[in-house]
């Protein structure tokens, strides 16, 4: 892959805005089991952040916004941009009912951004080998299949009245593209797993977004469902909607056993993988997703136990949360403490 030059590499990580991801699911998680005090705190520092990063990131892209280019050139590069519009499919969710002018803002945001990456991700993927592509294929590139499905779930949400129909369309759109990029990257990554020697390093926190991917997919289909009575003549939409849901949520349990097993395999040989990195965060937006997913499911589908997995799913969420938060304030003590200190 191509190398960042210097002065880009110095600007914020591609996935930047993962921690907003994170803390935002999280956040909307909360608000199906009723802590609501989780969910304010939560969903005000989601916020809090998102507005920082943005502030951050832009200054950025005016500074060098040539390195910024030649940045997006590389496939990694570009696929964990996603992270922004998945961000802002996070936020718009958790504002829910009541505020469509800032599930309209954000989702017009996200949808400017996912239009400028979509094509810099196909040229650059397209013009590597296909065997390059798959040495470098990790689970943060299923961010740009997380980040189209955010994008449908916005569109389902502001599916009512006048624009009911064709946003239902675009929502089912985006939630197929989202499936097909999801089967392409997992592709590759099941690819190189099996063509090379499988060694602990390949299992990384990202790897959750395999089944992250995958329980967002599922909340696509549960929110098309539901936006369901505010149109007509689209019976065929929610026959196809609701079979595929379900096994888009069986199939992201199905992925649970396996990480988990992969995770504790990789702690086991290496017990430093465990420590704090930035990474962690995709790690904790899959978990919160699957809740959040699950316990949709289990309205739809009138399934009680549904609701038990996903409380469960959300504690455990929630305390990676914690931990991971944990981690980045002691790597911030830490620098501010190691800096060196000039008299006055």
């Amino acid at each position: 892959m191509v190398h960042e030059p210097p002065a880009a590499a110095a600007g914020p990580s591609p996935d930047a805005f993962a921690p907003v991801m994170a803390t935002g699911i999280v956040s909307v998680a909360a608000v199906d089991h009723q802590y609501h005090v989780i969910a304010l705190i939560l969903g005000v520092l989601a916020a809090a952040v998102f507005a920082l990063l943005t502030m951050t990131v832009s200054a950025h892209v005016r500074r060098v916004p040539a390195a910024f280019g030649r940045q997006l050139r590389d496939p990694d590069v570009a696929l964990r941009s996603f992270t922004f519009v998945a961000a802002c499919g996070v936020l718009a969710a958790r504002l829910g009912e009541g505020q469509a002018p800032l599930v309209w803002s954000l989702g017009g945001a996200a949808l400017v951004v996912w239009s400028s990456l979509v094509p810099l991700a196909i040229i650059d993927m397209w013009s590597r080998p296909t065997g390059e592509l798959r040495d470098h294929a990790h689970g943060a590139w299923l961010l740009a299949p997380v980040g189209t499905q955010s994008l449908a779930i916005s569109a389902a949400h502001l599916a009512h009245g006048a624009v009911a129909r064709p946003l239902l369309l675009l929502a089912l759109a985006w939630w197929m593209l989202g499936a097909v990029g999801y089967l392409v990257v997992t592709w590759l990554i099941v690819w190189r797993a099996v063509a090379t020697p499988f060694v602990p390093e390949q299992v990384t926190p990202d790897s959750w977004i395999l089944m992250g991917a995958l329980a967002i997919a599922t909340l696509t289909g549960d929110r098309i469902i539901a936006a369901g009575p505010a149109t007509s003549g689209l019976d065929w939409l929610f026959t196809l909607a609701r079979p595929a849901t379900l096994a888009l949520w069986i199939t992201a349990s199905a992925w649970i056993p396996l990480l988990l097993y992969a995770q504790m395999w990789r702690a086991g040989r290496c017990a430093a993988s465990l420590h704090y990195d930035r990474m962690w965060w995709a790690a904790v937006f899959p978990l919160g997703m699957y809740s959040t997913a699950t316990s949709g499911l289990a309205v739809e589908l009138r399934i009680p136990a549904l609701g038990a997995i996903s409380l469960a799913f959300f504690w455990f969420a929630m305390t990676t949360w914690l931990l991971v938060a944990l981690g980045l304030l002691h790597e911030q003590w830490h620098e501010g403490s190691s800096r060196p200190r000039t008299g006055s």
